[in-house]
């Protein structure tokens, strides 16, 4: 009984993340190598709802460039959940940072928790 409770489990936690609808929600924390470039304008991922609703956080990995004019030039993700790296994509995106005179690497971190 335990093993068909588990199937069923799994079965639901699956469906629910083919159909992934979205909602509003906050990252917790993230945080960045030392740098000095200042985030100016911060956009904050939308944290799937059937991921919260089923308890599934994490942390979400990625590589950003930032251009000496403080927009993100491009961004390469690390690691972490795929739907909560979609999302995370999608706002740092629009992320800008202080003028500099070059350009920066940094890698930040992104910890999704379903208990906020």
């Amino acid at each position: 009984m335990t093993i068909y409770k588990n199937v069923i489990a799994v079965a639901v936690i699956t469906a629910a993340l083919q159909t992934i609808g979205h909602s509003q929600g906050a990252v917790i924390t993230g945080s960045a190598q030392k740098t000095d470039r200042k985030l100016v304008t911060r956009i904050d991922p939308v944290y799937p709802h059937d991921l919260k609703r089923f308890n599934i956080g994490g942390t979400v990995r990625l590589k950003i460039m930032v251009s000496a004019r403080g927009t993100v030039e491009s961004i390469q993700p690390l690691g972490g959940n795929p739907a909560l790296v979609d999302s995370s994509v999608a706002a740092v995106k629009k992320w800008k940072y202080t003028p500099a005179d070059a350009s920066s690497e940094i890698t930040l971190n992104l910890v999704f928790s379903p208990h906020n």
